[in-house]
């Protein structure tokens, strides 16, 4: 009894603790409940990612030795599963059993399985290889074995976009979109920090299993978070305005039009920074003789800049109006590219990246609630597993024919040329940039023609 009274105690400490973080981010629309769960989600999501994916295509790259391409393919096809999965398997999926907390929790689930398996060290154990030995092998296991958790782990992210426009309104979208990845951008901050710290120890990239590990245990928090504290959309209802309804509901789908046009100005500028963050780590490594903190430093740049600008970006796109706000994005994102080209210290590399960490607000809170506004209430499974599809094209497919294909292409041109392999490499990136800013440029055109100037 004693310890049932201890554990109760413990529970109830842990839930204030956690609401008395992210309180303050997040609107009175939902129970304290949902607010926890979907902060606390959100944070550690995040950090996850933060932890993980910064340092997969260094590893990639610097250990395992791969070609650009066969280091973007790593990122690339995991999202591409991701993208098809989520648009023609859970998405519908979810609309068809009114599910988003399941879907969640079950992907998560698989995905923290799946990276323990995948880590260097179970490799080892169940192949009886050392991966730095076997390297073309370990780098297949890694493509392929991310290439199908994804396909499964592509349920989380649609239930979660899902999730979040059933529990909130369209007058209030932006604002909590924004409070939540200002809580989400704590957690990149802690996580990119921490991979920091990790990745080069005790020496060069020898702590990179720690990643596997890590996020491993933080996909099991994350599922049982959930579970725990959010419930389906049946459940929230009675929490939403039942006088609520938009035009859309009426007649389908009547901003359809404007819904796909978006996609495809929103895919270009996505394949721009995709193509850019694909190779920023490699880049500033070589070219600026970056370590693993270094590394570090910059990416939180971003999400401190990410953080700051959230709350505002939201307020500010309720306020003045979407359109105008993603608008000054895309404008923002055709020099982006370029700026990245002309630092020659880390810390002029930190003052791109705090730009970078304001635009990735914009087309990452005020996308999602323009879009959310579009989509019909009954039809968000379906079209958000769209939306969320384009981002995943972004980070999949265009980085493998940019970052990938042509980076290679020009490496081996310089080369040709007389070029040693580093300044080969440094050259071909710079001009990978400078092919990403024309793609911004084509994404923010479509933009201002189809959407900005169009009419609704």
């Amino acid at each position: 009894m004693v310890l049932l009274s201890t554990a109760k105690l413990v529970d109830r400490v842990s839930l204030s603790l956690i609401y008395s973080f992210v309180r303050p981010f997040l609107g009175d629309i939902m129970r304290k409940r949902e607010k926890i769960g979907l902060g606390s989600f959100q944070f550690m999501a995040m950090t996850r990612r933060g932890l993980f994916y910064g340092f997969l295509t260094l590893y990639m790259l610097e250990v395992l030795k791969r070609s650009f391409t066969e280091a973007i393919l790593a990122m690339a096809l995991p999202m591409l599963a991701n993208s098809l999965t989520q648009t023609f398997v859970w998405g519908p999926l979810s609309d068809k059993l009114k599910v988003r907390r399941l879907l969640i929790v079950i992907g998560e689930t698989i995905a923290g399985v799946a990276y323990i398996f995948l880590s260097p060290t179970a490799w080892s154990i169940y192949t009886g290889l050392n991966p730095v030995q076997a390297k073309t092998l370990y780098a297949l296991t890694i493509i392929v074995g991310l290439t199908l958790l994804e396909s499964f782990w592509s349920m989380s992210n649609v239930g979660w976009s899902a999730l979040i426009a059933d529990m909130t309104e369209p007058a209030e979208r932006g604002t909590i979109m924004g409070q939540l990845n200002s809580v989400g951008a704590i957690g990149r901050i802690i996580g990119v920090f921490a991979g920091g710290l990790l990745y080069d120890f005790p020496s060069k990239a020898q702590g990179f299993p720690y990643l596997f590990y890590i996020s491993s245990g933080i996909m099991f928090a994350s599922a049982l978070t959930v579970f725990v504290t959010v419930g389906e959309p049946k459940q929230l209802v009675s929490f939403r305005e039942k006088t609520f309804t938009t035009v859309f509901e009426e007649n389908d789908f009547s901003f359809k039009y404007l819904f796909y046009w978006f996609l495809i100005a929103l895919f270009f500028v996505s394949a721009s920074s995709a193509s850019i963050m694909q190779l920023l780590s490699y880049y500033v490594r070589i070219a600026l003789f970056a370590t693993s903190f270094d590394i570090s430093l910059i990416r939180n740049a971003a999400s401190i800049a990410n953080l700051v600008a959230n709350p505002v970006v939201g307020i500010l796109s309720d306020k003045k109006g979407k359109r105008t706000i993603l608008f000054i994005g895309f404008i923002v994102a055709i020099f982006l590219p370029i700026l990245y080209t002309f630092p020659t210290s880390i810390f002029e590399m930190i003052i791109v990246s705090v730009l970078a960490g304001v635009v990735r607000v914009i087309f990452s809170t005020v996308s999602y609630a323009f879009v959310a506004e579009l989509i019909p209430e009954d039809k968000r499974g379906k079209y958000f597993g769209q939306y969320n599809m384009i981002s995943t094209l972004s980070f999949g497919v265009a980085p493998i024919m940019i970052s990938g294909f042509f980076t290679d292409h020009l490496t081996r041109i310089f080369i040709e040329k007389g070029y040693v392999l580093e300044k080969a490499q440094i050259t071909a990136i710079i001009n990978t940039f400078y092919l990403s800013s024309l793609l911004a440029g084509i994404g923010c055109l479509i933009f201002w023609l189809k959407i900005k100037m169009g009419k609704t």
